[in-house]
């Protein structure tokens, strides 16, 4: 056999074959990726950070209002989702686990800040496509006046929501920015649905008391 001629084969048919892994994994359940990342499936580890950092990144980034801050804890929660996918007690369960380890990471961070840094929250989120949006009011006027008091409203909005607590900001978050229900807030937080609504109750009349002005308009 020559050595020479056939190695490259050998290479162009392992690329091939991490291309089809690729493709394939694309379609995979999340429950398939994490079992698999369990057994030290590289492909599908990296599938898992492809399809959810950005979701980790846009919870850090609105519970810490900060670009970098947000960054580090997107790093840093999927080096441990690597590290302890092992302890994970059920497949099904790592949506919740990643955003329990997200959410308890920011924790530590306002914890070493020994305050909360009230801060814009204007830096935009990357969807899913790679696109960014804002948290913003739509704009479906062209009148210049129209747009100036509605993007001193947005402002408004924002420092509003920077000035919760963090107990607060992590709620509203979860529920408004990444979509999560009543039930699965509970789980992430760990505290009681009755805390949790409880919670979300408080920061919308705290919320409607800071932009009284606004919506009396």
């Amino acid at each position: 056999m020559n050595f020479r001629k056939t190695q490259p084969e050998a290479a162009d048919a392992r690329l091939d074959q991490w291309d089809r892994s690729r493709s394939t994994d694309a379609g995979a359940p999340d429950n398939e990726l994490v079992a698999r990342t369990r057994r030290g499936d590289l492909a599908a580890y990296e599938e898992l950070f492809r399809r959810h950092h950005k979701r980790v990144y846009n919870i850090a980034l609105r519970v810490l209002s900060n670009e970098a801050e947000a960054a580090d804890v997107t790093q840093d929660v999927f080096v441990r989702v690597y590290e302890a996918i092992g302890k994970l007690k059920s497949d099904d369960a790592f949506l919740t686990w990643l955003k329990t380890m997200t959410v308890n990471r920011c924790r530590d961070i306002l914890r070493r800040r020994g305050r909360l840094r009230i801060e814009s929250l204007d830096a935009p989120i990357e969807q899913s496509d790679g696109t960014f949006t804002s948290i913003e009011i739509p704009d479906d006027s062209n009148n210049p006046r129209d747009v100036l008091e509605k993007k001193f409203l947005r402002q408004s909005v924002h420092k509003a929501i920077a000035s919760l607590s963090p107990d607060a900001r992590e709620v509203v978050t979860l529920f408004y920015v990444d979509g999560a229900d009543i039930a699965t807030i509970s789980k992430i937080v760990k505290s009681p649905e009755g805390t949790v609504k409880s919670r979300l109750s408080r920061a919308r009349n705290d919320l409607k008391r800071k932009l009284r002005h606004h919506v009396e308009q």
